[in-house]
């Protein structure tokens, strides 16, 4: 039997499925930047639709509801942390401490290890993004629909975040019975206390994040008793 393609040929398919996720990506990139921008209550489908360059219509064939931008925005900003995190590790980063600079190298023992590894997930977390996703949260508290479409995505993110940290932390994984509830305690606590120094002092946001980072200490830098 011969298969009939109503909108050309069999090789323009390819062409069409490259060009909607183009436009897909168009989309959540712009609503992206818009909600960094305005926030979550003054970001709506119209505007979106126009800083990417397409008509409303359009949107609505790739997002049916609001509620499905806004959770494959909180998709995108969650996975580019992930990759951002990662970055900042391998980019030996410089751990701020009151009046000089401490280095922190990722390839030394554990406990550097833990403190190249709370500076990066700090300032992963301070990136205007992260205000983005605060906001998501705070209205699925009150919207079931939304709530239920960001449910598997936090799901994966978490199981993301476990997995990263037994890489990181293979002594501590094989001793602890409490990592995974502990490196999401520490990345939770984290989080809250990056995005909510919206007008952080120097010396505030060094103090949280050693407190943090001693906390850290304590759960990750267990290591296997020898022999």
């Amino acid at each position: 039997m011969t298969a009939h393609f109503p909108f050309g040929t069999s090789s323009s398919v390819p062409v069409l499925q490259a060009r909607s996720i183009r436009t897909r990506e168009r989309l959540v990139a712009a609503a992206r930047a818009a909600l960094v921008e305005l926030g979550l209550h003054n970001t709506p489908t119209a505007v979106v639709a126009q800083r990417a360059g397409v008509s409303h219509g359009t949107l609505f064939r790739h997002f049916p509801t609001k509620t499905d931008l806004l959770v494959a925005v909180v998709q995108a900003i969650l996975a580019d942390l992930v990759v951002g995190f990662g970055e900042e590790l391998a980019a030996e980063p410089v751990r701020p401490e009151r009046g000089r600079a401490k280095r922190a190298r990722v390839e030394g023992p554990e406990p550097d290890r833990v403190t190249t590894a709370c500076a990066a997930l700090w300032r992963v977390f301070r990136r205007p993004e992260m205000r983005v996703v605060l906001e998501v949260y705070v209205a699925a508290r009150t919207d079931a629909s939304l709530a239920e479409g960001l449910e598997p995505v936090l799901d994966r993110h978490q199981a993301t975040i476990l997995t990263r940290a037994r890489q990181l932390f293979p002594d501590a994984a094989a001793v602890n019975p409490e990592l995974d509830d502990a490196v999401l305690a520490i990345v939770y606590a984290m989080q809250g206390a990056a995005v909510g120094l919206f007008c952080p002092d120097p010396e505030e946001e060094v103090a949280h994040l050693a407190f943090l980072e001693r906390l850290a200490r304590r759960e990750l830098s267990r290591r296997p008793r020898s022999p």
